[in-house]
Formats: structure tokens, sequence, C-alpha cells
């Protein structure tokens, strides 16, 4: 255990530290030094749309590596986060930006933070980060389009919303709630006919 201590902590005389790395730390290894070194080479900007309830904020969360969340908690506004991901075979760098979109957006209340003053218009309420507030396709490198295999509605959804995504930018169609087959309505020669209909 003190063995594997010393190695972590570095205090090993024989070996010369780095006089910029503060005890306890390590320093990076040379692969990832290399690899960092450069930067960031990429840049990806990836929009997950769709109705409510489809699962939208799931799947932002799950590219992020974080944990399955079972509660349903409806998003009020535009989430976005960065990943950096690095192709196995290069060491390139991709700064992946993923939008969890919200078409309308619930609208805060001034007073949702610290009260400053006694404001008479504190009821008014502020814009909300949604898809009726930004362009979500500008710069955009690819489009989530998810619905629920189980709700007709959140297929129709993908009807009226994917011609509105611009022909230049690619698109995946997501069926969601797979485990809940049973209750399926949308068929996969349903999805099949609509990516075969598109004039994309």
């Amino acid at each position: 255990m003190f063995s594997a201590l010393k190695k972590l902590v570095g205090s090993d005389q024989t070996a010369v530290r780095d006089k910029n790395i503060p005890a306890g730390l390590q320093s990076m290894n040379q692969a990832l030094q290399r690899r960092f070194a450069k930067g960031v080479q990429y840049n990806m900007k990836i929009v997950i749309r769709g109705d409510r309830n489809t699962g939208k904020t799931t799947l932002w969360h799950r590219l992020q590596g974080k944990k399955f969340i079972e509660e349903y908690i409806p998003t009020q506004e535009i989430q976005v986060t960065s990943i950096h991901w690095n192709y196995k075979t290069t060491d390139d760098i991709v700064k992946v930006e993923v939008w969890d979109v919200v078409d309308k957006g619930k609208c805060k209340k001034r007073g949702d933070g610290l009260k400053l003053e006694n404001d008479p218009q504190e009821a008014e309420s502020e814009m909300a980060l949604d898809a009726e507030f930004l362009d979500v396709y500008k710069n955009c490198n690819g489009v989530v389009m998810m619905f629920d295999i189980t709700k007709q509605w959140t297929f129709n959804y993908i009807l009226r919303e994917l011609p509105k995504v611009p022909t230049h930018v690619p698109v995946c169609v997501l069926g969601n709630y797979r485990d809940m087959g049973e209750h399926r309505v949308i068929l996969p020669g349903d999805v099949r006919d609509l990516i075969d209909n598109l004039n994309r």
C-alpha cells in the first residue's frame, strides 16, 4: 500500500520531478500531451429534437456519460454541453456541442433569484431559451430527431418538423422506448416509408 502511495505522491528521490508540478500530482503521459498539445482540431454541433417526453434529455445526459435518470422532469429551456471526443486512429480532438432543444420553453419569472429590491414589475417573465427564440440549425452538423414508438403524436412531430431541417444537414431518426415494444404504435415500415419519401 505504501509503495502505491509513494508512486502516486512521487516521493521517490531518484526520479527527477518537474518543478512546475505540485507535490501529489502526476504529469500527463507523453501520448496525452501530444494529443492535447494541438488543441481542438474540429468543432461539431449536434441538435437533438423531438416532441415532449421522447427522451431527448436522457440521451443528452447519457452522451455526457451520466447515469440514466428514470424520473421524468420536463426541460424548461435549451441545454448545451461540450463533449471532447477523439478518434482512436488519430490524435485529432473534436469538440462536440450537443444541444437538447426545447420547442417552447417555460419563461422564468423575474423573482426566481435573489430579491434585491421591491420591484412592482417582478411578476414579468423573461424570455426562455427555446427553438422559437433561436435558430437551432445555425452551424449545425447533424440532427437527431427522436420519437416514442408508443405515441403517434411524437411521430407526427417528426413528419411536421423534418422538412424544416436544412437539406445539407444529416438527420438521424431515432425511435425510443424500444423496451415498450408490446405497446408499439409506430411500426418499422412507417419509419422506412418516411425516409424513402424524403426529398433530401
